[in-house]
């Protein structure tokens, strides 16, 4: 299939209606690319007078580490470079938290790094992380759909020029043990209603047995999910509109009302969550794409009725689940800077990317080159994802210009909520001023 131009950034292989209507077999069959790359035959990554520092640190989640050190033994025998990761980050909120201090003083700990959507606008404006659109080769941004543009250019983009590339495409996925529930006769909950009717019926709060959880940590963790059930109640969370009122209740009354969400959960991470639900206390949860590789590497514990993916259970607004993702960056003070283009160059190439997709869902996004080479693998994030394009489930992610700031001012008020120290009225309102004042 012919890919015309559309943007500077992003070429077009099939429509935006094709795009989110078609099932998981006919988006991979849309995106079929012509003929095998030759990127290994093109010096994308070739030796560019490296710097005499060798080394390449590279910081990124420790579960993407094992796949991206798969594919590194070409890249490091034809570029003389050695890659050394760094464990990265977990949230935006983390990210600014670790690496502003070294970036404002005008020095960098690493080379490249694993970077999220609500931390990144703070990195671009600060002038702390290259611009991307001279190092990343135009085949590469031509191997994004356009379904893509919009995120590209919101939070990965100023005016046009990119600063990080995608490496996920993420969605919150409602993942369910369909075994237990068979075992119960009970079928997957298809609404709100549902959901708290299924959980009162499976929790066992004395034996540490729960419908639902997730990670609700701040920072940042308890924004996501607060987001994730307002978009299904139709609102936007940054301005705490009536929407936003009826998802936090909503939450609430989960943890203290029904007792099917467990209020432990406010203190922990996703590592706790995966943990939790691999633990077998756990009926069913939102989680990242990044869990399937998670679930599939426990060999002990793992089977696919463990982990059906079905749509998110519908509320005011249906059935819906916000977009987000990670993505690439080169900081502007990395001791090796040519050493960092030759290695974002190869990872990001429609070479290197799907054997990295195969392997890890962090590192999935919905790419030409991606989804053709998994098109026919039975790929449970690829079913997922055509299953939730044809049923209209993703919603955009809320852009604030300072969104890290916003995200806290969410994290802040749901917590007083959630923890019983101030009324809904009371962070609703709040939070609406608190809002007004980041954008004085």
């Amino acid at each position: 299939m012919s890919k015309d131009k559309q943007t500077p950034i992003v070429r077009s292989g099939m429509s935006r209606r094709t795009f989110l209507k078609g099932t998981a077999g006919s988006i991979a069959a849309a995106l079929a690319v012509t003929g095998p790359g030759k990127f290994l035959t093109q010096g994308i990554y070739a030796p560019r007078l490296l710097r005499q520092n060798n080394t390449v640190i590279f910081a990124i989640q420790e579960f993407a580490q094992p796949a991206i050190q798969s594919v590194l033994g070409k890249f490091e025998e034809d570029t003389g470079l050695k890659v050394q990761f760094e464990g990265g980050p977990v949230s935006g909120n983390d990210m600014l938290t670790k690496y502003s201090p070294a970036f404002a003083s005008g020095t960098s700990p690493v080379d490249l790094f694993s970077d999220a959507d609500d931390s990144s606008p703070t990195f671009m404006r600060a002038g702390w992380v290259k611009p991307l659109d001279e190092i990343i080769p135009q085949e590469t941004w031509d191997d994004f759909p356009p379904s893509m543009q919009d995120h590209i250019r919101g939070f990965l983009s100023i005016d046009d020029v990119p600063y990080r590339i995608p490496h996920e495409f993420a969605v919150g996925y409602f993942f369910n043990r369909q075994d237990w529930l068979d075992e119960k006769g009970l079928a997957i909950p298809t609404t709100w209603e549902e959901l708290v009717e299924v959980g009162k019926e499976v929790s066992d709060p004395a034996n540490d047995v729960w419908a639902t959880t997730d990670g609700l940590i701040k920072p940042a963790l308890l924004y996501v999910y607060v987001a994730y059930l307002t978009a299904q109640a139709g609102g936007k969370v940054f301005e705490f509109d009536e929407a936003t009122g009826v998802a936090l209740q909503f939450l609430y009354d989960m943890i203290h009302t029904h007792k099917i969400f467990p209020e432990t959960a406010l203190n922990q991470d996703y590592t706790a969550q995966n943990e939790l639900y691999m633990g077998d206390k756990v009926y069913f949860m939102r989680q990242w794409p990044f869990f399937q590789g998670v679930a599939e590497g426990n060999t002990d514990w793992y089977a696919p009725e463990k982990m059906v993916i079905s749509l998110p259970p519908a509320g005011p607004a249906g059935s819906k689940s916000w977009i987000g993702g990670w993505g690439y960056s080169v900081p502007t003070y990395a001791p090796n800077p040519d050493g960092a283009a030759a290695l974002i160059q190869y990872l990001t190439s429609p070479e290197v990317a799907p054997e990295l997709a195969k392997q890890q869902g962090f590192l999935l996004t919905p790419r030409y080159s991606i989804l053709e080479a998994l098109k026919d693998s039975g790929d449970e994030l690829i079913a997922a994802m055509g299953l939730y394009a044809e049923n209209d489930v993703f919603a955009p992610r809320a852009f604030h210009p300072r969104v890290a700031e916003a995200q806290t001012v969410v994290d802040d008020m749901a917590s007083l909520f959630l923890t019983k120290q101030s009324t809904l009225s009371e962070v609703l309102e709040q939070g609406k001023e608190l809002i007004a004042a980041l954008d004085q």
